[in-house]
């Protein structure tokens, strides 16, 4: 690699769909680069005030997580977002999550992908102001499954507009709850909030306050940086 020349990365790109998009949006991946799929059931849930007037409150969704070469990021992300039509109501949501380390046999596959850099999108996108203040994270609350309402309506009185929900289980964590001094639920929940930066600690201290550790909810929270993101009102930032 040349002197000051950048270093190639893997990042992690998420997308949650329609759960009859999976196809769709793993074919979209894969006509900008070589990639690694993998998808499950979520729920889906959103404000009242939000879907609901659609007849979209709660419905089934997949969430695809693929691994991509940063390179390819943002016209990864624009593939998805007009294959699937992200920019409609309801349609789903697409982000980038850094990745910190990955397999050396997996980076070498993935960084394979024909450099047809995203030098040209890079160029046309425009950055404003106005987005590089309102960065993304990503909140991540794990819960046992008697409070993951609990925490969900404490977040959107926090101002999250919705929510996916994946069913999942604690496990070995025995010596954790030994030096915690406490026990986790078996049956949890894991929810992510995707939300603008400015909302991410008034979500994550409010689902603190109403299912966290001190609470019966038991709930671990921690978020993470996002990258990038194509979806509902970011689509035509994006085309710019």
């Amino acid at each position: 690699m040349a002197k000051g020349q950048k270093k190639k990365r893997v990042k992690l790109l998420v997308g949650i769909i329609n759960s009859s998009d999976a196809e769709a949006f793993a074919e979209a991946v894969g006509a900008e680069c070589v990639s690694l799929n993998f998808s499950g059931m979520a729920l889906g849930t959103a404000s009242s005030n939000y879907l609901s007037y659609f007849g979209i409150n709660e419905v089934e969704k997949k969430t695809v997580f693929s691994l991509i070469p940063d390179y390819k990021e943002h016209a990864t992300l624009l593939s998805v977002a007009h294959a699937l039509k992200l920019y409609l109501l309801g349609r789903g949501i697409a982000f980038t999550l850094p990745l910190s380390s990955v397999s050396d046999v997996i980076e070498g596959v993935v960084l394979q992908s024909p450099e047809r850099a995203d030098s040209e999108g890079a160029k046309k996108r425009r950055v404003s102001k106005k987005e590089k203040s309102t960065m993304h994270e990503l909140v991540v609350a794990v819960v046992d499954q008697k409070y993951t309402e609990v925490a969900i309506e404490a977040a959107r009185a926090a101002g999250a507009t919705g929510a996916t929900v994946f069913h999942t289980r604690s496990v070995g964590n025995e010596a954790f709850e030994q030096r915690l001094g406490t026990s986790f639920s078996s049956e949890t929940d894991t929810v992510f909030f995707l939300t603008s930066f400015e909302y991410r600690t008034r979500i994550m201290e409010a689902v603190r306050d109403a299912a966290g550790l001190k609470t019966e909810g038991g709930a671990v929270i921690f978020s993470l940086p996002v990258d990038d993101l194509v979806g509902i009102g970011r689509f035509e930032e994006n085309e710019e």
